[in-house]
């Protein structure tokens, strides 16, 4: 009978030492050096986390072009600021209509950047050459830009005769 109950004492301690072995789920094991114990698995900071902000609206694209004339009238119409390319297409032909052109026809359009176009100049007059026409970010480096690259294919002097940005529109919901 003694040799049965020694060896069931110690089976009585196995659950114990057994659950001592590791830490219950949610928890994890902290310690050393022969003190070991559990604690509980950070649920993120003591302040709660503030939510995403809400967006208060939305950014429009917007729309500029410019048109040309081609004839020797060479009149020039711009837009700038419309809702569509189309839209922004119709008005600049409307305006080298109006500038005097003859057969005005579409020559570029730019979304949400700046536009700039140089023509040739001599002794303070347009002369003869190609207009350059530039975009981008920043309505001063593309008038430094394209005005530049109008002297170089021209072998003269360019100015610059229309600089605009067609900026986003933000819509509040």
């Amino acid at each position: 009978m003694r040799l049965c109950v020694l060896l069931a004492f110690p089976i009585l301690y196995l659950p114990v030492i057994a659950w001592a072995q590791g830490c219950p789920p949610g928890q994890y094991q902290i310690g050393g050096q022969g003190a070991i114990a559990c604690a509980p698995i950070p649920q993120g900071s003591s302040q709660e986390t503030a939510p995403a902000p809400r967006p208060l609206g939305k950014w429009i694209k917007t729309w500029g072009a410019v048109s040309l004339d081609k004839s020797d009238v060479g009149a020039l119409g711009v837009s700038v600021g419309k809702l569509s390319k189309r839209e922004a297409q119709r008005d600049a032909i409307a305006g080298c209509i109006k500038a005097g052109g003859k057969n005005c026809k579409d020559w570029a359009a730019y979304e949400n950047q700046c536009a700039a176009v140089a023509e040739p100049y001599k002794d303070g007059r347009s002369s003869a050459g190609s207009l350059h026409f530039r975009t981008g970010a920043s309505a001063e480096d593309i008038q430094r830009e394209v005005r530049d690259i109008c002297s170089s294919e021209n072998n003269g002097e360019c100015r610059v005769i229309y600089t605009a940005c067609s900026e986003p529109i933000f819509q509040r919901y």
